[in-house]
């Protein structure tokens, strides 16, 4: 999978449209529309404005590996009076419990394209095998 293609995974999970989702990056939809298919690679300028604006962890969006988005780690989170509390304890966890929801949402997005691949191709291989039979 290439950048591009995560990148239209990142739109849609985000469920917004190119449009919108290019707007927030500077482009315009045709230019967004551009990177999305392929057309142009994902600059280092977009990436930057990916990490600033959406929090979209670089690392994932060029290899496919680790979560999503960026980790946030507030300083509220390191205060040594939290650490024992259960308060914590269970801040900790509901924070989990989001995280996984996230990436439970950015794979169904991901199978959504993968679907969608699956289908063009086999109306693909379809089209072909109709003009074969036609000869």
């Amino acid at each position: 999978m290439t950048e591009n293609q995560r990148l239209k995974i990142i739109r849609k999970f985000l469920k917004e449209t190119q449009e919108d989702f290019g707007a927030s990056l500077g482009l315009t939809q045709a230019g967004y529309s551009d990177i999305e298919r392929g057309k142009n690679n994902v600059s280092g300028k977009i990436k930057i404005l990916l990490k600033r604006e959406h929090n979209i962890n670089l690392s994932w969006l060029e290899t496919g590996e680790g979560e999503m988005f960026a980790a946030i780690i507030e300083d509220s989170e390191m205060d040594s009076d939290k650490l024992g509390s259960e308060q914590y304890f269970f801040d900790r966890l509901q924070s989990e419990i989001e995280r996984l929801q996230n990436e439970v949402k950015r794979l169904t997005a991901e199978n959504s394209l993968y679907s969608e691949l699956v289908r063009s191709k086999n109306l693909i291989i379809e089209n072909l095998e109709t003009r074969v039979n036609q000869k």
